[in-house]
């Protein structure tokens, strides 16, 4: 079901800072958009403070920053504000366009684009227009969402009694890349030499046009603000302090519309007055919606000063903040920055695992031994298993006839020998010995274990008969 949200208008747009003689340049390179009704045959029609109730379509505001020098500036914002127009031009706008967020992103995202692409076609054909660009944001508020999209460093602003002001957008310039990375704070920002250097803009021919889109809830009394950088370039969004905790001097955006709520055309006027005794220096230009009642209150929804503070800082705890100035980091950076390092770390593990399954596969496995295998095993040679081998080796030696015939000559000899060296023990008797002049060296096993002849001593007379004989007879 559809919200029945009341809401007023404001808007205007000025050469402003450009009237000083010390200008470097004359006129007014700011163009804006405005139709409060998206759904009516009227375009681009609004009045002052006037009650307008929000249709099925919403309402549109668009501003546009030129730039390039001379003209070009002014030509560049004007392709803008007619390419905004013609896209939002009665008939062009359906309640199933204007349903969905993702829906009207998309189509402004279109318009984004479209107008980057025009405005690089004329530059090209004209060689006045070379160099030419524009910045252009837009918000669209229907059914009680806002769906803002932009390019370069014109602002969004909201201001709610309960929650204060909050920057909607985020410049798209080298000194908001600087005040990210936390080189510089956000009260050096205003005196920055570079100050003017925009990093994504309409008709820059380094690069395609990189639109960004949010979404936002609307509460009652939310007063939207768009302007361009002549404004927010000189006055601070809210109350200030230096190092030394001293009040930087001059208006605020925070205190004019908290002091002009009731009348948009007066909080207008009041910005403008602010901004020329702050010495503006370049074009101005801003419009004001003020959400006046049926979109609910942001109290009721838990939506106060200290709460909405505490869920921006518990939401976005990488946020940085200088002198109460918020500056998000990018959501998309963070979540490819994690995936980048999840990736990394499961690579190392993805490493360490395929290396040490390739180490585990190069050590040798133990045989596992089967009884064939230990059958066929060859058995290894011991010391002891060599003697014994050799001893049976010897003992199946089969010697030939000849060599015995020779064995037996040899041990005939020995014997005759061992009887002479008998007979001349047996002159030599010995009184301690009882085996008859012979000495058992070994037990006595069979009839020819070996004897030991003993010299007998002097004095005894030699016995008749052979050694063997005597033993054989003793033994028997």
């Amino acid at each position: 079901m559809a919200k029945h949200i009341i809401f007023r208008m404001a808007a205007w747009t000025d050469a402003a800072g450009k009237y000083d003689p010390n200008a470097p340049l004359e006129g007014n390179e700011d163009n804006y958009y405005a139709d409060d009704n998206l759904e009516d045959d009227i375009p681009s029609h609004w009045v002052a403070d006037e009650d307008i109730l929000l249709s099925d379509c919403g309402m549109l505001m668009a501003v546009a920053d030129g730039m390039g020098g001379m003209n070009a500036g002014e030509v560049a914002s004007q392709i803008a504000h007619d390419t905004v127009a013609e896209f939002f031009a009665p008939g062009k706008i359906t309640p199933q366009l204007a349903a969905t967020h993702e829906s009207r992103s998309r189509y402004m995202e279109d318009i984004v684009r479209e107008t980057d692409r025009r405005i690089k076609v004329d530059a090209h054909s004209n060689g006045g227009h070379k160099g030419m660009g524009s910045t252009l944001i837009m918000a669209w508020i229907v059914n009680g969402e806002l769906t803002l999209t932009w390019i370069g460093d014109s602002r969004a602003y909201r201001f709610n009694p309960a929650t204060g002001i909050e920057l909607l957008s985020r410049d798209h310039s080298y000194v908001q890349e600087l005040a990210d990375k936390g080189i510089i704070t956000y009260e050096q920002t205003f005196e920055h030499p570079q100050g003017n250097i925009v990093t994504r803009s309409l008709g820059d021919t380094s690069q395609k046009a990189k639109p960004e889109s949010r979404l936002f809830k609307v509460y009652d009394n939310d007063i939207f603000l768009l302007c361009s950088d002549g404004l927010s370039g000189v006055l601070r969004d809210k109350k200030t302090y230096d190092e030394n905790g001293q009040l930087y001097p001059g208006d605020n955006l925070e205190d004019v519309i908290a002091n002009h709520q009731t009348s948009l055309r007066e909080c207008r006027e009041t910005l403008w007055k602010a901004a020329e005794k702050a010495d503006w220096y370049d074009n101005v230009t801003a419009i004001l919606c003020k959400i006046c009642s049926g979109a609910g209150d942001s109290v009721a929804q838990g939506q106060t000063k200290e709460n909405h503070n505490s869920l921006n800082t518990q939401e976005n705890p990488l946020n940085k903040t200088f002198d109460g100035f918020t500056i998000r980091v990018s959501r998309k950076k963070l979540v490819l920055f994690c995936i980048v390092c999840f990736s990394l770390f499961c690579g190392v593990l993805a490493g360490l695992f395929i290396n040490g399954k390739t180490k585990k596969k190069e050590e040798p496995k133990p045989k596992v031994q089967t009884v064939d295998s230990i059958k066929n095993k060859p058995k290894v040679q011991t010391t002891d298993s060599i003697i014994k081998k050799e001893t049976v080796d010897t003992e199946k030696v089969v010697i030939p006839p000849k060599y015995l015939k020779v064995k037996k000559t040899l041990k005939s000899e020995n014997k005759a020998n061992n009887k002479k060296e008998l007979k001349q023990e047996e002159a030599k008797p010995s009184k301690e010995n009882k085996t008859n002049g012979f000495k058992i060296e070994k037990p006595i096993g069979n009839a020819q274990d070996e004897l030991t002849h003993i010299k007998a001593q002097k004095g005894n007379k030699k016995e008749d008969g052979t050694p063997v004989k005597k033993k054989q007879e003793q033994s028997k």
